[in-house]
């Protein structure tokens, strides 16, 4: 006899469009200019709701966003024009009539240090600011998701680099459906009321965070757990992933996770994104948002779909600075006295579950709504004691009474209350395929030693570089949460944070690769910007009293022109009485704390973009300093660890 049809949690039915904090600089002078009025849409392929909805009844699911075919770049659309001092822009508006929200796919995405890439909303709000530090090696990108039917790309490229650029899209994603943009809790443009972004704070209250007194002995575990942003040819998800041991203890980035995050779709594992801890320091949620670390690309390894377990490997080696653990395992058959797991609720930050019952081995097949069966005897059924599960928990490691892995979860039922989650048994996951493609044993037990169980162990991977450096204001103060990106010459991006000290440090980085090396930070330009810092602005711009130094200046110039003018106190007031949302600037600027300005009474001359080379790692050990600046911040009140 079946079971009951479950709720299958489909990766892609809950999209987890938040991009990755990027290092938002700006060029040397540039005067860019907003006459969007004179751009005209590029025309996309018609969206037919009506065969969208059909081919949703013929496979039912929660996609919310179809694909439009187009062939869209810098040499075949949008509008170029030259600023004074020799720089280009392009601008292009791609428009989807009726569509809730934009997906923007390329093909081909590389942006040349000094250049940018800016998206705009349909509001002409800032989405994101993308630089050289986002290249991949394969010259795919996605952005998304743009709110509303109107998608605005601002692309700034340097004098010194002018044609180096390239992009080219070749798939628009219409959102479309608001019942399902609503079941996934995805907040969009236009008349939906009281929704909630997935993400941080969107999951259930009965959630409990990874730092609440009952997961205390789960200090250890939960580094080895991730989220993951899954991208797909049909949309993007998010799904939990773990970090898991191997008999070889060598700290291979294996990685376990659920077949069905990406079961029926079209995965496109180099962009699927994996953030470390992501999650809150205390009991209590927090009022902003924790930082968190990434890795972007893996590739497959293996999989089965009636146990529902996906192995990846990770593009790169497990940096020291995550302190990263790797969950140990036990492939017996007998169900656990008790059991734990952690995830990531809609992608919101790290909670875990808990139930002190014995744990049964479900006797019944179980049918999905996605019309696949599993077998009976392949899952394991929890009765949840505390905590719950939503989308985006799916592939959370089940962790048995010694804390070793036996499955990972695919569904339930994921009620506050009464909450039942089934898990895929790793003991039938270990050898129930005939090729190593559909098992476990190959990849977890490398060494062939026949082991049952394995304990799980710190990350042991060592050797190589450290590329390590403070992130301070003029005046010395650490700044905090600023995102640190080093990317290799072979693609591999590297992402950490800087602590309360605005310390950093990234560790076994390959030597003699040459790196590029920039930061970013999240930030409201509201922060530390008041009418005093506008009064010593004006002083300077009547000669009553010069800015003292040229952060000062460069702090000062929030239009983004070079000079400073009247017209950057219009755009500090307009900010100061919530008539605009933001500067021309961006909020944070980042230079090497050792620079030395060609002219201190011009800092604008020979400023450079705020991606930094490094020509061939070959220290063990290579200290690189950043002085941060915060635009419209003159008199240094700004609250540096937010």
């Amino acid at each position: 006899m079946q079971g009951k049809v479950l709720a299958v949690w489909f990766s892609a039915l809950a999209l987890m469009l938040t991009t990755a904090l990027t290092a938002q600089e700006r060029l040397n002078n540039a005067t860019v200019s907003t006459r969007w009025a004179t751009i005209t849409s590029e025309k996309l392929p018609r969206f037919s709701l009506k065969r969208t909805l059909q081919e949703d009844r013929l496979k039912p699911g929660n996609r919310f966003a179809a694909p439009l075919s187009v062939d869209l770049g810098l040499d075949n659309a949008g509008a170029w024009e030259s600023t004074s001092e020799g720089n280009k822009v392009w601008r292009m508006k791609v428009q989807s009539k009726d569509a809730l929200g934009l997906m923007l796919l390329f093909d081909d995405f590389f942006i040349p240090p000094g250049a940018i890439l800016n998206v705009y909303h349909a509001d002409g709000q800032l989405m994101d600011t993308y630089n050289g530090l986002d290249n991949q090696s394969n010259g795919k990108f996605l952005v998304g998701l743009v709110r509303g039917e109107t998608a605005q790309l601002e692309y700034i490229e340097p004098r010194d680099n002018i044609g180096q650029g390239r992009l080219h899209l070749f798939r628009v994603d219409h959102a479309y459906h608001r019942e399902n943009l609503r079941a996934a809790n995805f907040a969009v443009s236009g008349k939906l009321s009281n929704e909630i972004e997935l993400g941080f704070g969107a999951s259930d209250p009965c959630n409990v965070n990874i730092a609440c007194a009952d997961s205390a002995e789960f200090a250890k575990e939960k580094r080895a757990v991730c989220r993951i942003v899954v991208v797909v040819k049909e949309g993007t998800g998010v799904c939990t992933g773990n970090l898991i041991n191997n008999t070889k203890q060598d700290g291979r980035p294996l990685l376990l996770t659920a077949f069905h995050c990406q079961d029926g779709f079209n995965p496109l594992y180099d962009l699927w994104r994996f953030d470390f801890n992501y999650e809150s320091k205390t009991c209590d949620n927090p009022g902003k948002e924790p930082q968190w670390q990434t890795i972007l690309g893996a590739k497959l390894l293996a999989g089965r779909q009636m146990s529902d377990f996906l192995l990846l490997e990770l593009s790169n080696s497990i940096p020291q600075s995550f302190k990263a653990y790797f969950l140990g395992w036990d492939r017996q058959p007998a169900a656990p006295t008790q059991a734990a797991f952690i995830h990531h609720p809609q992608g919101d930050i790290k909670k875990i579950s808990l139930d002190t019952d014995p744990l049964i081995v479900n006797p019944n097949a179980i049918t999905w709504n996605n019309k696949v069966i599993t077998p009976a005897n392949f899952h394991l059924r929890m009765g949840i004691d505390k905590g719950s599960f939503k989308v985006g928990s799916s592939g959370s490691a089940l962790l048995n009474e010694k804390k070793r892995v036996v499955g990972q979860l695919h569904g339930g039922l994921d009620t506050c209350v009464n909450p039942i989650g089934y898990f895929g048994r790793l003991n039938v996951s270990w050898d129930g395929a005939e090729s190593a493609e559909g098992r476990l044993k190959d990849w977890l037990d490398s060494a062939d030693t026949q082991a049952d169980t394995l304990d799980g162990i710190e990350n042991p991977v060592k050797g190589g570089g450290t590329v390590s450096g403070s992130i301070k204001t003029e005046k010395g103060t650490g700044i905090a949460n600023v995102r640190v990106q080093l990317l290799g010459t072979n693609g591999a991006t590297i992402t950490t944070l800087t602590d309360e000290l605005g310390n950093f440090s990234i560790d076994n980085v390959p030597l003699s690769e040459t790196y590029e090396i920039g930061a970013g930070k999240a930030d409201l330009y509201e922060n530390g910007l008041s009418t005093l810092d506008m009064i010593r602005v004006q002083k300077h711009i009547l000669n009553l009293e010069a800015l003292a130094t040229p952060f000062q200046m460069i702090a000062a110039d929030v239009n983004n022109s070079g000079t400073i003018s009247t017209l950057d106190l219009i755009q500090m007031r307009k900010v100061i009485l919530n008539l605009e949302t933001k500067f021309s600037s961006p909020v944070w600027m980042f230079v090497p704390a050792e620079k030395n300005f060609q002219d201190p009474k011009n800092p604008f001359k020979g400023l450079a973009s705020g991606i930094y080379t490094i020509p061939g790692l070959t220290n063990k050990v290579m200290n690189f300093n950043f002085t941060g600046i915060k635009f419209g911040d003159i008199n240094g009140s700004v609250d540096y660890t937010y």
